[in-house]
Formats: C-alpha cells, sequence, structure tokens
C-alpha cells in the first residue's frame, strides 16, 4: 500500500518550512567557510611578503648586533604562523563538521517532505475515489 498520513503528522508545507531554516544556515555556513578561505589566503600572502622583508634584514644584518634580535623575530613568526595555521585547522574543521550535519539534517528533511508529499497525495487520491 502507501503512506499512511496521520494527525500527529507535520504537513509537506509545514515539512517545507522546516527545511528552509538549515537550507539557508547552510548556505550562510558555506559563505563563512569561503570567507575564511580567502582571509586565510591573503594572510598566507601577507605572511611570505613579511617573511621575504625579515629575511633580506636578516641578511643585510649578517656580522652586526642587529642580526641576532632579527633572527629572534624570524623565529617569533614562524612560530605565529604554526600558531595560526593550528588554530585554523582545528576551526576550519569543526566548521566543516557542522556543514555534515547541517547536510545531513537537510537531506533527513527533504526526505520527510518528499514522504509528507506522497502521504498527502495518496491520501488525496484515495478520497477523489471514493
Amino acid at each position: 500500500m502507501g503512506v499512511q498520513l496521520t494527525m500527529n503528522q507535520p504537513s509537506s508545507g509545514q515539512m517545507n518550512e522546516a527545511y528552509l531554516d538549515p537550507e539557508s544556515e547552510l548556505r550562510q555556513l558555506k559563505k563563512t567557510n569561503q570567507a575564511i578561505e580567502t582571509a586565510y589566503s591573503t594572510f598566507q600572502h601577507m605572511q611570505t611578503k613579511e617573511k621575504e622583508l625579515w629575511g633580506k634584514l636578516h641578511q643585510l644584518s649578517r656580522g652586526t648586533e642587529a642580526e641576532r634580535s632579527i633572527s629572534r623575530e624570524c623565529d617569533h613568526l614562524e612560530e605565529e604562523q604554526q600558531f595560526f595555521n593550528r588554530k585554523l585547522g582545528s576551526g576550519e574543521e569543526a566548521l566543516e563538521q557542522l556543514i555534515r550535519k547541517k547536510t545531513a539534517q537537510r537531506n533527513q528533511l527533504e526526505e520527510d517532505f518528499l514522504k509528507a508529499r506522497k502521504a498527502e497525495n495518496e491520501c488525496q487520491e484515495s478520497t477523489t475515489k471514493n
């Protein structure tokens, strides 16, 4: 037979509304992820430029008192980059997990919506036949 529509079951219209919230949230999360990727790319570019400048300063300072200070600054720059990359990596992973969760939720809502629509259609067909 077909799927039975019960009084406690939400209508396809209600399910469609429930679907739109996670869909909107998922779109926003994907935009956020894209913004993070763009910011990270910009950060990497600027960091490369900064490293190049410090590298040139390091070369120019060889044999001077400033050499040790510049070496420390280069080491500090490397530590900052590693810290940022770790934080970004963990944040990206958390965002990706959230996107996967919201995608699964959206897919389930879509499936439930289609089942409810089918049940409503079958109910209407059986009512029309009688």
